[in-house]
């Protein structure tokens, strides 16, 4: 993806360039709200993993990773990452060769790297979701600008106007950055050289590239992250495709979303090479057409789709990675058969009205 050109040298999405950025805004005269929210839910978060850690309800050693941290708590890893910062300098967490922070030991001693998939009871919380006890303006417009996106790079290449975006919504530019930088995460829009968002255009060509990247990388992560997979979270998924097969009906977007996050991620997550799993990230624009798809028209997942899933689901479970590994490189071939043939389908069809912050580049 493209990057910032200029003196500064810190990675798009980190600390460093969200307080650049802040500044910006300062200079500039713009609301800045959207800033003191992002640190204030850097604090939020902080206490909540604080509180926990204390009281013993999180298990040492276990790897904390800022991807699934902030789907739990439903952020971009910005705030994420300042908090696990301040969580490290305050001794309850600490660094190990690999990926991620420990969560330290209350005795004093070194654990033992924990690998297990990420959720609210590993966190040491009740209740799912986890609430953030503030109202988050950029979480308010997140799912509409991804819905946005989803359906613009359908259509062709677009930059997305920051400014335009937040009147639009009528919010500050800082939750509308917030809300992009989410999006950057899972490789929806990118920075230009000039520091314009832009997304697009998702072409046959691109699609294919990306299957390729991930057919070949998604099953080596597979296999990395298998041993450490719990039965009891495998279970649960066999479950839920069952149910899906049975009542292919019931499963509605949301539903459809989950079942393929549990596969293209949940089961990614515990791979012990970072920039392995930071590259397949990137490469899932794809299942935007496969989400646009549906929500245009309203449709359930296929059959096929979910008769794949369970295979490889099953192997994990039978503890077979490697016929696993094989099950969703399969899967991803036919993934892409059939996402080209929706590609095909969106393109005939009427562009959709987009919204004036998205502007067409020719």
């Amino acid at each position: 993806m493209t990057r910032r050109a200029g003196v500064s040298a810190s990675p798009p999405g980190s600390a460093t360039e969200a307080a650049a950025e802040a500044a910006t805004d300062d200079i500039t005269g713009t609301d800045t709200s959207a800033e003191g929210e992002t640190r204030l839910r850097y604090r939020l978060i902080h206490d909540q993993l604080k509180s926990a850690i204390v009281r013993g309800r999180i298990a040492p050693g276990l790897v904390l990773l800022e991807g699934p941290v902030a789907r739990i708590f439903g952020t971009s890893r910005v705030p994420v990452r300042k908090a696990f910062e301040l969580l490290h300098e305050g001794g309850l967490l600490r660094t190990f060769e690999g990926r991620g922070y420990l969560v330290a030991g209350t005795d004093g001693g070194e654990p033992q790297p924990l690998r297990v998939p990420l959720s609210e009871a590993a966190l040491g919380f009740d209740g799912t979701p986890v609430p953030l006890a503030l109202p988050s303006t950029s979480e308010r417009i997140y799912h509409d600008l991804e819905a946005t996106v989803s359906i613009g790079i359908a259509f062709g290449h677009f930059r997305i106007d920051e400014t335009e975006a937040a009147e639009t919504f009528g919010v500050s530019r800082g939750a509308v950055r917030e809300a992009l930088s989410r999006l950057r995460d899972l490789g929806l829009v990118e920075k230009s050289t000039y520091s314009h968002w832009m997304c697009g255009p998702l072409t046959a060509r691109a699609v294919k590239h990306d299957y390729e990247l991930r057919s070949l990388l998604e099953p080596a992560a597979l296999a990395a992250s298998a041993p450490l997979l719990s039965q009891a979270m495998l279970g649960s998924a066999l479950a839920e495709l069952e149910r899906a097969i049975a009542e292919p009906d019931s499963v509605d977007f949301d539903a459809l979303q989950r079942i393929e996050d549990t596969l293209h991620i949940d089961c990614l997550q515990n791979a012990p090479n970072r920039k392995l799993l930071e590259t397949i990230g990137h490469a899932h624009m794809p299942l935007t057409v496969n989400h646009a798809f549906y929500k245009a028209f309203d449709l359930h997942p296929e059959p096929s789709t979910l008769l794949e899933h369970r295979t490889v689901i099953r192997h994990l479970l039978n503890g077979d990675a490697n016929a696993a590994a094989d099950a969703l490189r399969a899967h991803l071939q036919a993934g892409q058969t059939r996402t080209l043939q929706r590609l095909k389908v969106l393109a005939v069809l009427p562009e959709p009205d987009l919204p004036g912050f998205m502007h067409r580049i020719a």
